[in-house]
């Protein structure tokens, strides 16, 4: 991004300089304002085109992708949150009735380490994310509505991945002042 950015700025300069180069041969007439021109409208094209990108992705708003892989939002100014169906280890709704928002209840899927995905109301009903969850084993209906019914702002649990398998071991540290070794017990 900062190269093409840094080379965003070269054109610039370029195209500016020509421009001012060539303006004063073409106000005393000896040469024609066709160089002048053509440099400056560089210039402006250059100029505009960050605010060009921006209105094209605000116009875009937001989008949902929900694939075999997983779950993938695109927000309005370029950004984008992704999870794995195999890492998705939560999916809640949080209720924000009360709030200034333009959205009742948010889906959070939240996935392992950062992944995650925040799926607003009609985001959620537009590409119809419900149909989705609710393939996963387990997922409960009934908390969707008990959340509705809710009258404060609170999270909902719909779904929590099964632990993971294996044997853990836990090791309880002696008491000050007690005698003997740490004693392990095996859980499973």
């Amino acid at each position: 991004m900062a190269m093409k950015n840094s080379m965003r700025r070269v054109w610039m300069v370029v195209s500016l300089s020509v421009a001012l180069l060539s303006f004063f041969p073409a106000w005393t007439g000896r040469t024609s304002w066709w160089m002048t021109g053509i440099a400056f409208f560089v210039f402006a094209i250059f100029l505009l085109e960050p605010w060009f990108l921006t209105w094209e992705l605000r116009k875009r708003g937001e989008a949902l992708q929900i694939t075999d892989e997983g779950v993938l939002r695109r927000l309005a100014r370029g950004d984008s949150e992704f999870v794995r169906w195999g890492e998705l280890r939560e999916v809640s709704i949080v209720m924000t009735q009360g709030v200034n928002l333009s959205e009742e209840f948010f889906y959070v899927l939240a996935g392992a380490g950062s992944s995650g995905v925040l799926v607003g109301q009609a985001l959620a009903t537009k590409y119809d994310l419900l149909s989705h969850l609710s393939k996963l084993p387990g997922f409960d209906h009934r908390n969707i509505t008990t959340a509705m019914a809710s009258p404060v702002n609170q999270k909902f649990t719909l779904w929590r991945a099964a632990p993971l398998e294996g044997e853990a071991v836990v090791v309880s540290m002696p008491r000050v002042g007690s005698p003997g070794p740490a004693e392990q017990q095996r859980l499973h």
